[in-house]
């Protein structure tokens, strides 16, 4: 996901893989970010993400380890200056994308330039609220030889990766918010995010975001919403009024349900890697963004 839904050629940098792409870099956010000395809106690195998602350390590991070294650090006590805990076993993180829905899409996509970036700037300021609920509602860790449950303390470090088309080419806006699942344990230690809660509040979540998207929206183009009915049976979502359901359809038929979570694996250290690392449960997505 950090470079759009493209895979990056083998031997280009991530920065100019992301310049090709059209898309731009990825940013820090989260609550947590104080505490590994990152500043949310900060350009997210290769390295920051390869030690982060892909082997659990301090995403500035490198230098913490160089600095260590030039103190006079042994190199085992400056790999332990590095690490976040317990090194991670299965996954990394989880890919929560942040899609808005069908009709927002189709506003956006046919817009006026200040409109779209209207609607760019309210999903920056939407995604961050929900993240910002999630961060505090819904983060535990395992604690102990019995795997203990315990609430951890508010804060995630995350990276927002911004799509603006599918992978057909097809405008597309949406977030990819990787959460790692390093948090902090109430002693102020880092453990590993129990990430149950996450799955459990996922429809919570999504729809916490298309009533924030919508809302705000409506607020600042004074525009309103009217319940749509995808499927008889089905129970009804909220589009905004005027928009052509067949432009709906269009811009609704791929990709994940808006604020899905993905449990990602590991970051590999290779170019192939660096859109998405291996995901699950979540199907693959079939000409989606």
């Amino acid at each position: 996901m950090a470079v759009g839904d493209g895979r990056r050629p083998w031997g280009k940098s991530l920065e100019q893989a992301q310049e090709d792409a059209g898309v731009p870099p990825g940013v820090w956010m989260g609550r947590a970010l104080p505490a590994v000395g990152l500043v949310a809106g900060a350009r997210v690195t290769e390295g920051q993400m390869r030690n982060l998602f892909g082997e659990g350390l301090h995403p500035d590991a490198d230098r913490i380890v160089a600095d260590r070294l030039a103190a006079g650090d042994s190199p085992a006590a400056a790999a332990r200056a590095a690490r976040l805990g317990y090194r991670v076993q299965k996954w990394s993180g989880a890919d929560l994308v942040f899609r808005p829905p069908g009709s927002v899409q189709v506003l956006w996509a046919l817009g006026t330039p200040p409109v779209r970036r209207l609607i760019e700037d309210l999903q920056t300021r939407v995604t961050g609220e929900v993240l910002a609920t999630a961060e505090t509602e819904l983060l535990w860790v395992r604690v102990g030889a019995d795997s203990t449950v315990q609430r951890a303390r508010a804060g995630v470090i995350a990276a927002r990766f911004r799509h603006y088309e599918n992978r057909d080419g097809q405008p597309l806006l949406h977030d990819h918010v990787v959460l790692s699942v390093k948090v902090r344990r109430q002693d102020d230690r880092w453990g590993t995010l129990h990430t149950r809660p996450f799955l459990e509040y996922a429809v919570a979540l999504s729809e916490l975001y298309n009533q924030r998207l919508l809302e705000e929206i409506c607020r600042a183009l004074d525009l309103a919403t009217v319940p749509r009915y995808p499927a008889a049976g089905q129970r009804p979502v909220m589009e905004l009024a005027g928009i052509p359901e067949q432009l709906i359809d269009s811009s609704s038929s791929t990709g994940p349900p808006p604020a899905t979570p993905r449990p990602c694996a590991a970051w590999q250290n290779s170019p192939a890697s660096t859109r998405n690392a291996p995901v699950s449960p979540s199907p693959p997505k079939s000409g989606a963004g």
